[in-house]
């Protein structure tokens, strides 16, 4: 088998990838060792519900993602903008004034900060929206708990509004990751919903590989060597090509390519149903108790209809932590605290599934974000969200960058 260029790995870099590649009139082969398109972002049907593999959003702000994604056919749903936080034993809802003018009473009386820090939060707000990304992408690094400090928050701010939001997000609740990633999400939420596709988070995938001609992503086919003049196939088979794109997750491009594997955020999620209404919308909640193993619950159901079946809800409970516990004993934790928060209806809810997912994002301290894409040393382009920021947007970015890198090669340009 021959090809212009030969992919390793069917995730959204991949994808993208392909895509940019066969736009350009060039043969493309990918390579997939799972069953389906779409890396970490999957969605299984189980007994009538969507569960993704653990808790997904996509923010629709991301640039790449609007250029790629054909928001239309993926028919995405928002959540409702803001946050609804428990404090105290009680739930206080923060927004954007800008966005929901009704927010603005409730953001003000809750008890995340002083007035003061509310006000830095909306000039914060402006500095990142007003600037390009191409100046966020490039400004000085720090931690983004150096940055929020910085900007003079209290810590009863960063502690009860940061942590979690961003815990929520890149899944680094001690916010040791970059500012950049801080500057640029906080931007995104600013200026977009979080949303997903009315099927499930793995439609993203789907939509991206029925973009492509039939027979070029071929699944269940793994990988054992690449270079940079085509790949071996775990069955023995060579595949030839010009150039060779690795876009697989951090840790097997460090098996495949020789680059740094630098560590993973872990998430896990327990999925809930209930046949009865819950008391959660379709708000994203966060825990600003500072105790306890939830960070974010959240009702699918009530974002879109087509996550459960009729009358039926379901609910989502995450922690950013993948303890040394059996998966009965994480559901026994997150439903306890959920108990204390709604009630006793908790108990009725029917445990769907626990998903653990230890290579959930990978890791984003400063100075190792926004490195672009590397050729290693076999002479294959190495790709993924662990060569631009741990998301979405940095998958797809990355796969253009490796498309645009691997045609340059095809032309000696």
């Amino acid at each position: 088998m021959t090809a212009d260029v030969a992919i390793v790995g069917a995730g959204l870099a991949g994808l993208a990838a392909a895509i940019r590649l066969c736009e350009a009139g060039r043969s493309v082969v990918v390579f997939e060792r799972a069953d389906g398109p779409g890396g970490r972002v999957r969605t299984d049907v189980v007994d009538g519900y969507r569960l993704d593999r653990g808790f997904q959003i996509l923010l629709d702000a991301y640039p790449e993602a609007q250029q790629l994604l054909r928001y239309d056919v993926l028919d995405l749903r928002p959540f409702q903008p803001g946050v609804e936080l428990r404090i105290d034993g009680s739930f206080h809802r923060v927004g954007d004034p800008f966005r929901r003018p009704a927010d603005l009473v409730p953001t003000v009386r809750a008890p995340v900060g002083s007035l003061t820090d509310k006000l830095r939060i909306l000039r914060y707000r402006r500095r990142v929206t007003r600037q390009s990304l191409a100046q966020l992408w490039s400004a000085p690094e720090q931690t983004a708990q150096a940055r929020l400090e910085d900007l003079g928050f209290s810590s009863t701010m960063i502690e009860r509004f940061f942590q979690p939001l961003f815990a929520g997000i890149t899944l680094d609740p001690t916010l040791s990751g970059s500012s950049r990633v801080l500057d640029f999400v906080f931007r995104m939420l600013a200026i977009g919903d979080a949303v997903v596709p009315a099927g499930g988070m793995g439609q993203i995938g789907e939509h991206l590989l029925a973009r492509l001609p039939d027979d070029t992503v071929h699944l269940q086919t793994p990988v054992a060597k690449v270079d940079g003049n085509g790949i071996l196939l775990a069955g023995g088979e060579r595949v030839d090509a010009g150039a060779v794109i690795v876009a697989t997750g951090m840790t097997e491009a460090a098996e495949l390519a020789g680059v740094d594997d630098r560590g993973w955020n872990g998430v896990t999620s327990c999925w809930f149903s209930s046949n009865q209404p819950v008391p959660i919308g379709s708000t994203l909640v966060l825990n600003s108790t500072g105790s306890g193993p939830v960070n974010s619950v959240a009702n699918l159901a009530a974002v879109s209809p087509m996550y459960a079946p009729t009358g039926r809800q379901l609910v989502v409970a995450s922690s950013v932590a993948t303890p040394a516990r059996s998966a009965p004993d994480i559901a026994d934790q997150l439903r306890a605290q959920l108990r204390d928060w709604y009630g006793p209806m908790v108990e009725g809810w029917d445990l769907l599934r626990v998903d653990r997912v230890d290579r959930a994002q990978p890791r984003q301290p400063p100075g190792q974000t926004a490195l672009g894409i590397t050729t290693a040393p076999s002479g294959a382009i190495v790709a993924g969200d662990h060569r631009h920021d741990a998301s979405i947007n940095g998958a797809l970015r990355s796969g253009a960058e490796a498309a645009a890198a691997a045609h340059r090669l095809l032309t000696g340009a």
